[in-house]
């Protein structure tokens, strides 16, 4: 049997071929993990308003902030803070096991500290500082690539 391709036959053999390209991509779509950045955006996104008071109150001392790396440490200095409290963390987004690293910040001491680089992965790190000095906020955040 001999098929006849007459306008008939070819818009047949498209739309078998359409509805075979979407199935596909619906099949690829759906074995993809979706893995988000955090398993609690929704509530953290409500609290939002009060982390830009913390990065407005902060403004001022992003400027005089120092990060430097070298072979073997990262130094982060912030002059001019007398912290209450904070933490000091390194986020690594493009990783989905944790490999963040927290460190706390002392307490009536200038945020100065020095790091050895053995405690990180080479690649890109979000840079995340909170502090509590005098019942007030500050948060600052910066990317950093470690080499």
């Amino acid at each position: 049997m001999k098929i006849k391709w007459n306008w008939g036959t070819k818009i047949t053999i498209a739309i078998i071929l359409f509805v075979s390209m979407i199935l596909g991509f619906v099949y690829t779509a759906t074995q993809n993990p979706i893995i988000l950045v955090e398993k609690d955006y929704y509530p953290k996104g409500l609290q939002y308003q009060s982390q830009i008071d913390k990065i407005k109150n902060a403004a001022d001392f992003k400027a005089g902030m120092i990060f430097k790396q070298n072979k073997g440490q990262l130094f982060l200095k912030i002059p001019k803070t007398a912290p209450d409290s904070g933490t000091i963390t390194f986020y690594r987004p493009n990783e989905e096991k944790a490999l963040d690293i927290v460190e706390p910040v002392s307490a009536n001491k200038s945020i100065d500290v020095t790091f050895p680089k053995e405690r990180f992965k080479m690649g890109f790190y979000v840079l995340k500082i909170l502090w509590w000095q005098n019942g007030k906020g500050y948060f600052i955040e910066k990317k950093v690539f470690l080499t």
